[in-house]
């Protein structure tokens, strides 16, 4: 081989590798929606079953990963619900899950015990034990999201679980959390 020829392949190679450090970059980047779309959250356990009270709403702080764009972080709190216990019964009970923030402008809702009611502080709607609305600004009821109660785990607790999700205030649309 001479050297002008193994100067070209070396040049050549080189290119390659500078090349393939720019466009790896730039196909990670354009197939990141498809890669957040796996990474999609289902059913985070949030409370055990038995830490519930019939007809006594419970506020609960919801933990999961969290992806900032490529960095991974360890659980941490993502939001909170309150989870409600509708029937007594033990082993088919009814849970609701209802988003603290309220529909209006995005204020926590807390829980009225004296008055069996929600309400927003911020602009004074109130939310029947239910979560719909009776009087105030808000243009919804409170956000509802999806909860089931998980099978017996190997140390013998059933969990209720809960889809979280954020909403848009003021309107009555939604958004999925990535």
């Amino acid at each position: 081989m001479r050297r002008r020829t193994f100067l070209k392949t070396l040049a050549a190679g080189l290119n390659g590798l500078i090349g393939l450090a720019v466009v790896i970059p730039g196909i990670r980047f354009l197939l990141d929606p498809l890669r957040r779309a796996f990474r999609q959250r289902g059913f985070i356990r949030v409370a055990p079953l038995t830490s519930l009270t019939t007809g006594r709403p419970q506020r609960v702080t919801v933990l999961a990963d969290r992806w900032d764009a490529y960095t991974h972080h360890p659980p941490g709190p993502i939001g909170n619900v309150w989870l409600l216990r509708n029937e007594s019964d033990d082993r088919y009970p009814k849970i609701r899950c209802l988003h603290v923030i309220c529909p209006h402008l995005g204020c926590a809702i807390d829980y009225a015990a004296d008055r069996n009611a929600f309400n927003c502080p911020c602009h004074a709607s109130e939310f029947d034990p239910t979560g719909r609305r009776r009087f105030g600004p808000s243009p919804r009821d409170m956000d509802e999201l999806e909860c089931r109660i998980s099978d017996t785990d190997e140390s013998g607790v059933r969990w209720i679980e809960v889809k979280y999700q954020e909403f848009q205030t003021g309107v009555s649309e939604k958004r999925t959390t990535a």
